[in-house]
C-alpha cells in the first residue's frame, strides 16, 4: 500500500511537471530597449558609436592576431582594435532581459599557440569596484568579474569556463552536462592581467591551444560571456540570460566563428616534484609506533599527453598530496557517514566525466576511497593512470590505480596492494540527454596470499524532455565474494524548473547487501521516496525583495520489509533581498526516526531502541556580500529523541583589502536528554594574507570539542610560473581524542615542462 500510494505521488508530479512545463511559454521574453547613455563617462563610447557586433543571433568571429600579444592588461596592440566585439549584454538579475547598467566589450583572437580575449569593463563608479581576491580558483563571491564559457565541440552540453576579477586573478572550471557538475579543481596554465583605469577595468588573458580540447575543422564553437557587478548586485550575459537559465546553460550559448583555422597543438605536460619535511607522532600505517624524524620524497605530479585532439592521457607516480587542503572538522550528531569531498587534484582533474548517474547522498565511485585503508589512514599510492575525452558522440574514462603493499605479511597491521579500476562511457543522444554505463573493480591481496575483489557496475540515462523538465535514472549491482542477494541499486528523478516553480520526485532502492567498495553509500537496506514542490514569486509591492521561495518537501525511508525506517515533512520559506543578503525560516519540520537498535550518540549516553518523533524549526540570516563585512548565523531548536536540542552557529568574515582576509565561525550545541545532558563546541577561524597573486599564505585553527582537538594548518605557497609552485605546510593536532599529538613540517616544489 505504501510503495502504491509513494508512486502515485511521484506520477503526480510528474504530471504537474509536464503540465506546468506546457503552461510555460518556451519564448524567451522580450528584451526591454537598449537606453542611450546621455551621462556617460569621459572616453566611454555610446551605444551608436560601439563597434558593431556580428549579428542579432549571437555569432561573433575570432580573428588571427598580426603581431604579438603582450599580456599586460592594457589592450593597446593595433589587432584589438581591429576585432569584433561583444558588447551587448542583458541583464538576468535584477531586470530580466534589460540593457546591462554598464557596458561590457570582449574581443577574441588567436595565433599559432594561444586564443587571446581583450576585455573592457566599463564603470561609471570605479572607485566602488569590487576586487578584493587573490587567490587563484576563490570564489569571487564579494568581487566583480567577468566570465567567458567555451563549448569547443559544440556540443551543447559541457564547456570550459575561465572567469576573472579586475585583480586579473583567475578561476577555472569544466562545465559537465550543463551544469550536473562544476569542476572547480580543474586547472589549467593560462595567463591573465588585469588593470584599473578612469573608465573601468580591463583584462587580457592568453590560453594555450594545448589546454582545450577541439576537434580540429569545426568552424563554430559555442561561446557566452557573463559579468557580475557586485555592488549592484547586478549579472549581465550575452545570450542565456534568462533566469531559468544562466552562463551554465550551455545550449543556449551563443558562437564563436573563425576557429576553423585553429590548429591545435599536441599537450605534452610533465610536473614532477620533490618534497621533504620533518614529522613527529604520526601513526605509520602497516607497521607499529609512530615516525619521527625528517623525510625525502620524489615522484610524479602528473604527466598529460595529448593521444588525439579531444583524448588526453594523465599519469602520476608516487604522488604526494601534502598540500591537499584539510578537511573542515564536524560534530555528527546522526546515525550515519559524513561525506568529505575529494581534494587530491589528481582524482579531481576531469571528474565530472566519471559522473554515474544523479545519486544524491550515495556514490557508486567515489574517488577518496582510493588511498585509504579499513581505519581511513592514507596509504601511498604507487601509481596512477587515466584517459579522458571525447569520442565522437562518446565521453569516456578509464582510471587504473595501484596503492602499495606495507607490513608484514602475517601481521594484523599488513595493507595488500590493491588495485582500483574504472571505465565509464556515456553517449549522447537526442538533443541534450544521453546514456551511459560504468564499470569499477578494486582487486588486491590476502594477508594469506589469497585475493580478494569487489566490483559495481551499472547503466544510467536522462531525457531532457524540455528545457526545464527532466528525467533521470540508473541501475547498479556490486559483487563481493559470497553475497548474492540484495546486491541492486536504483533510482528515479524527476525535475521541472523554472524561475517560478520546482517540482522534483525521487524514487531510490538500495540492496541490503549492496556494498560499492569504492564508492559511498549513505544507508543500505531502504526504498527513498521524496517529493518537493516550490513557488518561487518576485513580489513588485515590495521593491527591497528580489525573489521569494516557498518550498514545501517529504522524505521517507522504508526497510526491505516495508516498515517505517525515518521520516521528514518540511516547509519553509526564504527571501532574497536586492543587496544579495538572505533570510530564512522553517517554521516547521515534523521528523520521525526509528532505532532498531541502540544509537550511543555520546561516550557514556545511548539512546534505546524506539520511534522517536520531534519537530525542529530553523531561523537564518546570511548578510550582503558586497560588504567588507559579512555575516551568517543560524538558529535551530526543538525535540530531539528523548528531550531537547538547540542548535546555534554564527560566522563573521572581515576583508579590508585584497591582502587580507579573517574568517571565523563558531557551531554549539545543547543537547539534553532523558539518558543525560551534553553539548558541543566547534571553533574555526582562518587569516589569509596574500601579499600578490603569486604569494599566499594562510592559517587555519580548528578547536573540535566534541573529538576532544585541536588541529592548526598553516599553508604558504608561492606560484613561480604558471602552474608551477613551491609550499610550504606546517600541521598540528593535539588532544585528549588522540593517543599522542602530532606535529609536521613539510616542503614541496613543482616544476611545470609543456612542451
Amino acid at each position: 500500500m505504501k510503495l502504491l500510494v509513494a508512486l502515485n505521488c511521484l506520477l503526480l508530479i510528474l504530471v504537474a511537471g509536464v503540465y506546468v512545463s506546457a503552461q510555460t511559454p518556451v519564448a524567451s521574453p522580450t528584451p526591454a530597449p537598449e537606453k542611450q547613455d546621455s551621462a556617460r563617462q569621459p572616453g566611454e563610447p555610446s551605444q551608436t558609436d560601439l563597434p558593431s557586433e556580428a549579428t542579432n543571433n549571437r555569432r561573433v568571429g575570432a580573428f588571427r592576431a598580426s603581431g604579438e600579444i603582450k599580456i599586460d592588461g592594457r589592450l593597446d596592440e593595433s589587432d584589438w582594435q581591429q576585432a569584433e566585439v561583444v558588447n551587448r549584454l542583458r541583464q538576468q538579475e535584477p531586470n530580466e532581459g534589460s540593457a546591462a547598467s554598464e557596458r561590457t566589450e570582449v574581443r577574441v583572437l588567436f595565433d599559432d599557440k594561444n586564443l587571446y580575449f581583450g576585455i573592457r569593463a566599463f564603470d561609471s563608479d570605479v572607485k566602488n569596484i569590487n576586487a578584493r581576491e587573490l587567490v587563484r580558483d576563490a570564489s569571487f563571491s564579494n568581487d566583480d568579474k567577468i566570465e567567458l564559457l567555451l563549448d569547443t565541440y559544440h556540443d551543447k552540453r559541457n564547456a570550459f569556463r575561465f572567469a576573472v576579477n579586475p585583480f586579473g586573478t583567475q578561476q577555472d572550471a569544466l562545465i559537465t552536462d550543463e551544469g550536473r557538475d562544476v569542476n572547480l579543481s580543474w586547472d589549467a596554465a593560462w595567463i591573465s592581467e588585469g588593470k584599473r583605469d578612469a573608465k573601468g577595468w580591463t583584462v587580457e588573458i592568453a590560453i594555450p591551444l594545448t589546454t582545450l580540447r577541439f576537434g580540429e575543422g569545426a568552424d563554430v564553437w559555442g561561446f557566452n560571456v557573463a559579468r557580475i557587478i557586485r555592488r549592484k548586485n547586478e549579472e549581465v550575459l550575452w545570450t542565456s540570460w534568462q533566469r531559468e537559465f544562466g552562463l551554465e546553460r550551455v545550449s543556449q550559448a551563443g558562437e564563436l566563428t573563425g576557429v576553423g583555422e585553429i590548429k591545435r597543438r599536441r599537450l605534452i605536460e610533465v610536473k614532477p616534484y620533490v618534497s621533504g619535511g620533518w614529522q613527529q607522532g604520526t601513526p605509520r600505517i602497516g607497521a607499529s609506533g609512530f615516525d619521527a624524524g625528517a623525510n625525502i620524497k620524489t615522484g610524479l605530479e602528473v604527466a598529460r599527453i595529448g593521444i588525439t585532439p579531444s583524448l588526453t592521457a594523465e599519469f602520476t607516480a608516487n604522488p604526494d598530496f601534502g598540500q591537499a587542503e584539510v578537511d573542515s572538522q564536524v560534530v555528527n550528531l546522526s546515525r550515519f557517514s559524513i561525506f568529505f569531498p575529494e581534494k587530491r587534484d589528481f582524482f579531481l582533474e576531469n571528474a565530472g566525466v566519471f559522473l554515474f548517474g544523479r545519486q544524491g547522498a550515495n556514490q557508486l565511485f567515489f574517488t577518496r576511497q582510493i588511498g585509504l585503508n579499513e581505519r581511513g589512514q592514507p596509504v601511498p599510492i604507487d601509481y596512477g593512470a587515466k584517459i579522458t575525452g571525447k569520442i565522437g558522440s562518446y565521453n569516456a574514462g578509464f582510471l587504473q590505480v595501484q596503492t602499495r603493499s606495507l607490513g608484514a605479511s602475517q601481521s594484523n597491521l599488513f595493507v595488500p596492494r590493491q588495485q582500483f579500476t574504472v571505465a565509464r562511457v556515456k553517449k549522447d543522444i537526442l538533443k541534450r540527454s544521453s546514456i551511459g554505463a560504468i564499470f569499477v573493480n578494486r582487486q588486491g591481496a590476502t594477508r594469506f596470499g589469497g585475493s580478494r575483489y569487489n566490483r559495481a557496475y551499472g547503466v544510467d540515462a536522462e531525457f531532457n524532455l524540455t528545457d526545464r523538465y527532466r528525467i533521470s535514472g540508473f541501475y547498479a549491482r556490486s559483487e563481493t565474494p559470497n553475497i548474492k542477494s540484495s546486491v541492486h541499486s536504483a533510482r528515479l528523478d524527476s525535475v521541472f524548473e523554472n524561475d517560478k516553480f520546482r517540482f522534483i520526485g525521487v524514487y531510490e532502492d538500495v540492496g541490503a547487501n549492496f556494498n560499492p567498495e569504492v564508492g559511498f553509500i549513505e544507508r543500505e537496506g531502504i526504498r527513498q521516496y521524496f517529493a518537493q514542490a516550490a513557488y518561487k514569486p518576485r513580489p513588485k509591492f515590495l521593491p527591497f525583495v528580489r525573489q521569494m521561495e516557498f518550498e514545501a518537501q517529504t522524505e521517507n525511508y522504508y526497510d526491505r520489509r516495508g516498515r517505517l525506517s525515518s521520516r521528514q515533512h518540511e516547509l519553509s520559506w526564504e527571501t532574497e533581498f536586492k543587496n544579495s543578503s538572505v533570510f530564512f525560516f522553517r517554521p516547521f519540520e515534523d521528523a520521525t526516526d526509528v532505532l532498531t537498535e541502540p544509537f550511543e550518540i555520546r561516550r557514556g549516553i545511548v539512546i534505546p531502541v524506539g520511534t522517536y518523533h520531534f519537530n525542529r524549526p530553523r531561523v537564518s540570516f546570511t548578510s550582503d556580500r558586497s560588504k567588507k563585512i559579512g555575516f551568517t548565523t543560524r538558529y535551530k531548536w526543538g525535540e530531539f529523541y528523548t528531550g531537547k536540542r538547540d542548535e546555534f552557529s554564527a560566522g563573521i568574515s572581515y576583508r579590508p583589502n585584497e591582502h587580507f582576509l579573517f574568517d571565523f565561525s563558531d557551531s554549539y550545541n545543547n543537547v539534553r536528554l532523558a539518558q543525560g545532558d551534553f553539548t558541543t563546541n566547534l571553533f574555526a577561524g582562518r587569516v589569509n594574507y596574500n601579499l600578490s597573486r603569486k604569494f599566499l599564505s594562510s592559517a587555519l585553527l580548528q578547536l573540535n570539542s566534541a573529538a576532544q582537538l585541536t588541529a592548526l594548518n598553516i599553508r604558504f605557497r608561492y606560484i613561480y610560473r604558471p602552474n608551477s609552485d613551491f609550499f610550504i605546510i606546517y600541521n598540528q593536532t593535539t588532544g585528549k581524542g588522540l593517543e599522542r599529538p602530532s606535529y609536521s613540517l613539510q616542503m614541496k616544489m613543482t616544476y611545470d615542462f609543456t612542451f
